[in-house]
């Protein structure tokens, strides 16, 4: 137990003194293009074993709803694709998630669903202008990420309102 607590200090004062060095220009290539094969080996894996799911178990293999129903992972995944630069990824799930409908009667982790869903669609609308896609009409106060969070968020007021 001592030993392994040992090794942790070890690790950390490497990774603090280590993070002090500025990057190469290489560098930070090789680490954008890890994160990225990383995001597509997750996401392709979602989208194989999971999907419509919300999350994938990786032990199995196999998909598993468990904050709704929402297809979670799709929606999380939104941000993600455009800042990795994958606008094709985006497009292809931003199509899925437009035809999402979220009028059903569920108990729902409201946190859960407010920070992953509302969230993850307000950031996708967000990052629309940055990833330098075609702006929807009306942007930024109006678009289909955003009006799927709105009518979500929406859905949500009652679960907040104490009386």
């Amino acid at each position: 137990m001592q030993c392994s607590f040992y090794l942790w200090i070890i690790a950390l004062l490497i990774s603090v003194t280590d993070s002090a060095r500025p990057l190469s220009k290489d560098d930070r290539i090789y680490l954008r293009e890890a994160t990225r094969e990383m995001l597509n080996h997750a996401f392709n894996g979602y989208m194989q074993y999971a999907y419509p799911k919300d999350e994938l178990m990786p032990m199995t293999c196999q998909g598993k709803n468990t904050w709704g129903n929402f297809r979670l992972t799709l929606i999380d995944s939104l941000d993600t694709l455009l800042l990795t630069g994958d606008l094709r990824g985006f497009r292809k799930v931003e199509e899925i998630v437009k035809k999402m409908n979220f009028d059903f009667d569920k108990n729902v982790s409201v946190f859960e669903t407010n920070i992953r869903i509302v969230g993850g669609l307000i950031s996708a609308h967000l990052l629309y202008k940055k990833a330098k896609m075609p702006l929807p009409d009306g942007w930024p106060c109006k678009g289909p990420m955003l009006e799927l969070a709105l009518d979500v968020a929406d859905r949500l007021l009652p679960g907040t309102l104490f009386l």
